[in-house]
């Protein structure tokens, strides 16, 4: 039991850091309505930034207190990352659809290269022997504290013009609604959420390669929202789960399962998406009309 024990600690933890991703990006997909195929970059960006302030920054401040170390290193990976987000937001957020999806991917693109040439962060060969700071404790903390920001969030005048744009993006001009505004906080806010999940992976791994800003690892957590739901933040967690449990479950599986796992994994995705393609926070309501259907 203890064995068991020790060994869900790193699954356990690395699904509270893909919730985090995964509600970052929620409010981006499913708030906004904006497709951003490079999301992955600002995970990337909060947690390169991160390990430089433990590796680099806090020693020279005299910052030794390992609480200190990582409260700065969240707190200088969010504002990084969000910062980026805005940076990127506000010409490409002027683009819509397919356009704004492939100057995303662009930029996730430039951000693996730029890593790749930075030897101080190790180039090519990832940023390596970062302090191990925070707990599985900590993270799913501020799992809660992301999902309570979210939900107030939405219910505040901004979230209501966030909301209101992504619905109908004329008739919300018409009410005096700044979209191009709205959608700017969107992004940057959702960014710098996506930099607080960053800053947990390399303090947790104490290891981040430019690997982590590509397209795949975009695919993932886009992956992960609409698994769930891209209108739901309960779904995004349910989401992040599932892309977290499944594979992980799958190397107890048989052999022929075992090696194949990323297949049979994939074979599982299109099964729900094509049982409920609206995601699985909407299995209830699912169920319900079925259920009238029946009736009928």
């Amino acid at each position: 039991m203890e064995q068991l024990l020790q060994f869900l600690i790193l699954p356990v933890t690395l699904f509270g850091i893909e919730a985090i991703r995964a509600m970052s990006l929620q409010l981006v997909l499913g708030g906004a309505g904006l497709l951003s195929l490079g999301h992955a970059a600002y995970f990337a960006v909060g947690g390169y930034f991160s390990g430089i302030f433990a590796v680099f920054i806090a020693p020279a401040l005299g910052i030794t207190d390992p609480n200190l170390m990582l409260l700065g290193g969240l707190i200088f990976g969010a504002l990084s990352a969000g910062f980026t987000g805005f940076l990127v937001a506000i010409p490409c957020l002027r683009l819509q659809g397919d356009y704004l999806a492939m100057a995303t991917l662009g930029f996730g693109e430039i951000v693996a290269t730029v890593f790749k040439n930075v030897e101080a962060v190790g180039g090519t060969r990832g940023f390596k022997d970062i302090p191990k700071l925070g707990s599985i404790g900590m993270i799913w903390l501020f799992v809660g504290l992301v999902f309570i920001f979210l939900k107030l969030f939405y219910r505040t005048g901004v979230g209501f013009s966030i909301l209101a744009t992504r619905d109908d993006e004329i008739a919300a001009r018409s009410v005096g609604i700044p979209s191009f505004r709205t959608k700017v906080i969107a992004f940057s806010v959702g960014c710098g959420l996506a930099g607080i999940a960053g800053s947990f992976f390399v303090h947790t791994l104490q290891f981040i390669s430019p690997e982590e800003a590509s397209f795949i690892r975009s695919v993932e957590v886009v992956l992960a929202v609409v698994i769930g739901g891209m209108y739901s933040l309960p779904g995004s967690i349910l989401g992040a789960f599932i892309l977290t449990a499944i594979p992980e479950a799958m190397r107890f599986a048989p052999d022929a399962i075992k090696d194949n796992r990323m297949m049979f994994f994939a074979l599982i995705v299109i099964i729900l998406m094509i049982v409920n393609p609206k995601g699985l926070a909407n299995l209830k309501n699912f169920r319900r009309g079925k259920a009238a259907i029946a009736k009928g």
